[in-house]
């Protein structure tokens, strides 16, 4: 996993993958706070952004996942969660099998958990063997999202 600010555009993002690089900047590129939830293609099926805004959730009531043929990219527009994380191991205990057609698994819970903040123009970049809770509330109080989920075929990581 990798955490860090829509800030760092400056630097190019010279430090990740060329396919995070290009994913992050598409990121700045756009005015997501006047775009139309939905799917918009960056490389075709190779990488693609999904806008989606929502109301965040208890933590525990949301089912860890993770996938396999995609990188995320989980990037905070507007508003603010929690990011549950644990990496991947044989102590995790599958609830839902693999979906190959929706490229995700759900787990029961995260074995060990950490919690991660993401606030707006934050991002973080999931490999498949981070295990995920996004969506969370921070206290008590549900607050609205405003967030893009990148997609990057993991084939097209170099």
């Amino acid at each position: 996993m990798i955490i860090g600010n829509i800030s760092e555009a400056a630097s190019g993002f010279s430090k990740y993958p060329e396919a995070v690089r290009e994913a992050l900047q598409y990121l700045c590129q756009q005015d997501f706070k006047n775009m139309a939830d939905g799917r918009y293609p960056i490389h075709g099926e190779d990488s693609f952004a999904i806008l989606q805004r929502y109301n965040t959730r208890v933590p525990e009531s949301g089912k860890p996942e993770a996938h396999r043929q995609y990188v995320d990219i989980q990037y905070i527009v507007e508003g603010r969660e929690e990011l549950g994380w644990c990496p991947m191991s044989p102590e995790l205990k599958v609830c839902e099998p693999y979906d190959g057609e929706k490229d995700i698994v759900f787990f029961d819970k995260l074995i060990p958990i950490s919690g991660i903040t993401l606030e707006a123009g934050n991002f973080a970049v999931l490999y498949p063997t981070d295990v995920h809770r996004p969506c969370g509330s921070l206290g008590d109080s549900s607050v609205p999202v405003t967030k893009v989920v990148v997609k990057i075929a993991v084939d097209s990581i170099k």
